[in-house]
């Protein structure tokens, strides 16, 4: 094991005891408190203190955040029928002054029942037109305020559709998802908390204009959005320029394999990782030259100046060239532990589409790593969190205030205007389509998800995914198994 010199930050924390005790004992007692923490949770080494202590700080931070907004999850599914009503009629009085909200007269209703009355149920045919005139500039169309993003979906049920992303939908995946399941992975991999980096997978993605200017792409997880939290990981900020996805992945991967220390794997979804790994074992070869002479392959297309700043990052390494060599000749079988013995997690979603290549990872490069799949979501929103790591099949809390959700029983699938459920009358051991009202325009939404109910939490469903429904043509409620 590498560990950061004790006699290297020992003299630090003593300076800064005195430091504090001389000078401000108040202000600079959390740093103290903080170094001298340190001493009990790195297991790295090359890092300067500054970096240690920024991660060491946003780690606790968002700690703390993750165990108060889970506190308060908590307490939410124990009323779930008030909460929902809350959040719905939240929705409503925010959106009441739209055209959207005078048509349907959001400022009158001021119960479920009225809503489900009132509102028909719906697919993206009855929003196109909206949608439409939002992305020509028309404001308070569907929602109050101006759209972040147009959001693509992904076409997995059919063609690719635009939808409005706002910032109540990035702020209720931040608070009710991310720092959640941060709390979650805490609890059930204490390991996660050591100061180790992790090497996470995600692009910049190629984003367009709407005639009005408003940017249009995909509504996942992006460098863009997380721009506070890039200092955790191994990938130099200056790679999430770089425009070709072949060239960042090689970079992800040197980067990477530049760190024997490196403590998690992270993507929006397995099927990345396991590309990645892909990608490895076609082009090890050339990955383990460049940690070797400090260089970045001739092969890729790089602007001058972000190859000649990443280069000032790399140092010759002709032992940790030796260790990748030794180890990608005994075979790419339970690479990922042998390449870093110190991981301790790979962090993304691996149920629904991405199932087999999870269970692909687990069966071969990632043998003997655990796996968290920590979210339910879509371009809709947040849908759901796994409070459960540990079991092997993955099972979401409907999370009580990011939707507003009701449930089409399976026998109703085909029904235009069917009769919805919504949370504490749904059954155990049934499965429904999902309807969505959430902060981004959608009322009523079918969003094509079949889920199956495999238990409550208090009063709050626990659902596994079963499939998807595909509307090639919602006009003809075609729909088929995904």
């Amino acid at each position: 094991m590498h560990t950061y010199r004790l006699w290297v930050i020992l003299p630090i924390c003593i300076a800064l005891l005195a430091v504090t005790a001389a000078c401000a004992p108040v202000g600079l007692l959390p740093l103290c408190l903080c170094t001298m923490a340190l001493l009990w949770k790195i297991k790295i080494e090359n890092r300067s203190l500054l970096s240690l202590l920024t991660q060491y700080v946003a780690m606790k931070s968002v700690g703390w955040l993750g165990n108060r907004q889970r506190n308060r999850m908590e307490k939410d599914t124990q009323e779930i029928r008030r909460v929902q009503e809350e959040t719905l009629l939240r929705r409503l009085r925010k959106h009441s002054d739209t055209v959207y909200g005078k048509l349907y007269d959001f400022s009158s209703i001021k119960d479920t029942e009225t809503f489900k009355q009132r509102h028909p149920v719906t697919n993206y045919d009855h929003y196109e037109k909206f949608v439409d005139r939002v992305a020509k500039g028309e404001q308070k169309v569907l929602i109050s305020e101006s759209p972040l993003i147009l959001a693509m979906t992904s076409g997995t049920s059919g063609s690719s559709r635009m939808l409005l992303s706002t910032k109540d939908t990035n702020t209720d995946f931040f608070l009710q998802g991310v720092t959640v399941c941060l709390d979650v992975m805490r609890r059930a991999f204490p390991a996660t908390e050591c100061l180790q980096k992790t090497l996470k997978l995600f692009y910049s993605p190629l984003i367009r204009q709407s005639e009005a200017g408003i940017p249009i792409g995909p509504n996942s997880s992006t460098p863009a959005s997380s721009r506070h939290m890039l200092h955790l990981y191994t990938t130099p900020a200056l790679v999430y320029q770089v425009p070709y996805e072949r060239d960042a992945l090689y970079l992800h991967l040197l980067f990477g394999l530049k760190d024997r220390n490196l403590g998690m794997l992270e993507s929006n979804f397995c099927s990345t990782i396991f590309y990645a790994f892909r990608a490895l074992e076609e082009h090890w070869r050339d990955l383990v030259m460049d940690v070797e002479v400090g260089m970045i392959s001739s092969a890729l297309n790089l602007e001058a100046d972000v190859r000649c700043a990443l280069e000032k990052l790399m140092k010759p390494d002709p032992e940790r060239a030796a260790e990748l060599t030794a180890q990608f000749e005994e075979g790419f079988e339970g690479i990922a532990l042998r390449l870093w013995p110190q991981l301790h997690l790979v962090l993304a979603v691996d149920s629904g589409s991405n199932q087999i290549y999870g269970e692909m990872l687990r069966q071969h490069y990632c043998k003997d790593v655990p796996f968290y799949s920590p979210f339910y979501a879509a371009t809709e929103g947040l849908i759901g969190v796994n409070l459960w790591p540990l079991q092997e099949r993955r099972q979401y809390l409907l999370c009580p205030r990011s939707m507003f959700c009701e449930f089409i029983p399976e026998e109703d699938l085909e029904s235009d205007q069917p009769k919805t459920l919504l949370m504490e009358q749904l059954k155990e051991g049934h499965s429904y389509e999902l309807l969505v009202t959430n902060a981004s325009g959608l009322f009523r939404y079918r969003i094509g998800d079949i889920v199956k109910v495999v238990g409550f939490h208090n009063q709050c469903p626990k659902v596994e995914f079963q499939y998807r429904k595909c509307i090639w043509n919602c006009s003809t409620s075609l729909s088929c198994v995904c």
